[in-house]
């Protein structure tokens, strides 16, 4: 059994031991050709020695025998190698700013608003975000105010992050360049939030000092196999990259395509992050689904889109590529959303490999606690989540 599913369980276990509801995470995995259950086994008793004493017997006479025909030694064939498997975890939106950062820093405590899943983010071999703000001290922060929307967390923000156990973070969002209340302070606070994640071990991907840094993929090898990670931003321009101006990568086909072939000269797995589509609604655009078909024409085996605070469709292509266009929200204080409480609930997707074939993927809903904490989904709001992704995909737009 994988780490990432013991993970799983040992936090089933632990909602069992505090009275919450048995999590019970819903998993929709494509079909895998050959897969069989496990072979029977036959077992051998031996029967009870017998206590009776046995006769005498008489030997009889020796007689030689010839040798017998000398036989070939056998040659036996080498065991094939097992192809290695890796998981990846991947998150909706992150906003550590405004009334995250206030109940985080209200507990003296960076790392509250992941530690409920910590151990499950932890688990996997590659675990990804989506920074849906900034993290810099160039400003105050973002006081929690849900109606301010621009987005700027301290730099002890990213703390928690590193304890969550991220690897890559796609930077390539609308909020990048936020600076809190206060104004003017045009690149310093992208510039600061790469620092800042950096220094907690983790690869920010999708931005740079120019659109050449901002092409360039995060690269992380795992059992010989390298996944290389790119971000993309479909809104607010004036956060992208230029020649010579630091931004995120441009949602421009020229560009994105061009990274992704240019990513995939140099690993055997890529991985696209686009921040894209309309916000608050199911419902995929014709953009995104005319976007993701040329991505994954272009080489990319997993598109993993953001930014619509709401989950939407998961679309397997017949290359076995997989597009996830949105997952949702994932740390994030939009408890204000209507009854269907979608800005609260999202999805964490689990991409499983073989080497570099992605052999499938586990969809696992989360549901956001207190205005800023998930936790996973119980299976009620489970089922509610996963028949919203379905709902959404078959009401697409053809490609």
């Amino acid at each position: 059994m994988n780490k990432l599913l013991l993970a799983l369980a040992a936090l089933g276990l632990a909602a069992c031991g505090t009275g919450a509801p048995k999590v019970q995470p819903l998993v929709n995995t494509p079909n895998i050709a050959g897969t069989q259950g496990p072979a029977s086994a036959t077992l051998i008793v031996a029967s009870p020695t017998a206590l009776a004493a046995t006769p005498a017997v008489t030997a009889a006479p020796t007689v030689s025998l010839p040798p017998p025909p000398a036989t070939p030694t056998p040659i036996l064939a080498a065991s094939p190698t097992p192809v290695p498997e890796t998981d990846l975890l991947f998150t909706g939106d992150i906003n550590p700013a405004r009334c995250v950062y206030a109940a985080a820093k209200a507990a003296n405590d960076m790392d509250l608003p992941y530690r409920p899943l910590a151990s499950l983010l932890r688990a996997a071999d590659v675990t990804i975000g989506s920074l849906d703000g900034a993290i810099s001290d160039y400003n105050p922060p973002t006081p929690c105010i849900q109606t301010t929307r621009n987005l700027l967390a301290p730099a002890e923000t990213a703390q928690g992050l590193g304890f969550a156990g991220f690897d890559v973070i796609t930077v390539a969002t609308n909020h990048i360049k936020d600076c809190g209340l206060v104004r003017g302070c045009t690149n310093n606070s992208m510039l600061d939030t790469l620092s800042n994640l950096r220094a907690q071990g983790i690869q920010p991907t999708g931005a740079g000092i120019n659109l050449a840094q901002a092409t360039t993929p995060a690269i992380v090898s795992v059992h010989g196999v390298r996944f290389a990670f790119l971000g993309v931003s479909a809104v607010n321009n004036p956060t992208w990259a230029g020649d010579a101006a630091p931004g995120t990568m441009p949602f421009q086909a020229q560009v994105y395509l061009d990274a992704i072939r240019r990513a995939k000269a140099i690993a055997d797995v890529v991985v696209i992050l686009p921040h894209w589509g309309r916000e608050y609604t199911g419902d995929i655009s014709f953009e995104q689904r005319k976007a993701a078909a040329a991505m994954v024409a272009a080489g990319a085996t997993l598109v993993i889109g953001n930014h619509p605070h709401h989950v939407q469709g998961v679309e397997t292509f017949p290359s076995g590529a997989v597009a996830a266009y949105s997952l949702g929200n994932f740390v994030f204080d939009q408890a204000w959303s209507d009854g269907t409480v979608y800005t609260i609930e999202g999805l964490l997707l689990r991409a499983k490999f073989q080497g570099s074939k992605l052999e499938g993927i586990d969809l696992i809903p989360i549901h956001i606690d207190n205005n800023f904490q998930p936790r996973l989904a119980d299976a009620a709001e489970s089922a509610q989540v996963l028949q919203v992704v379905a709902d959404s995909m078959a009401h697409a737009p053809p490609p």
